[in-house]
């Protein structure tokens, strides 16, 4: 069991995104590295490189935008922007990219497994994409 108080959590820099922040539950540790659950916000000053990339071994993506909102580009669907309450669900090997986002952005990710690749894609494989 976990129970993870808000008073106790901080925000930390050093996740996959130098351009936020993660405030992590503890989920990764009570789980042996089976799943994933943290916050993440806009770092301060954290600007949105556009990096296309893919996880594919990463089995399930969540994310629930709790304040701002956030611009998303899916193969396949384009780009979508993402608000308050809002959700999206990733299949294993979708390519995506995050193309900007509030400066108040939060949003929660859940993820199985909680370690998973992240594999940026090339300038030939994006254009093949037509983005």
């Amino acid at each position: 069991m976990l129970i993870a108080r808000a008073k106790d959590g901080k925000f930390e820099s050093g996740g996959l995104r130098e351009e936020f922040e993660y405030r992590h539950f503890g989920v990764e540790e009570a789980t042996g590295r089976k799943y994933s659950a943290h916050v993440i916000r806009a770092a301060p000053n954290g600007e949105p490189p556009i990096r296309h990339h893919v996880h594919p071994d990463c089995e399930f993506l969540l994310v629930y935008v709790l304040k701002g909102w956030v611009k998303f580009w899916y193969e396949g669907r384009g780009e979508q922007k993402l608000a308050k309450g809002d959700v999206h669900m990733l299949p294993a090997g979708i390519k995506h990219a995050v193309t900007g986002w509030s400066k108040n952005l939060e949003m929660i990710e859940i993820t199985h497994p909680a370690d998973y690749q992240s594999i940026e894609l090339t300038d030939r494989q994006i254009a093949a994409l037509g983005t």
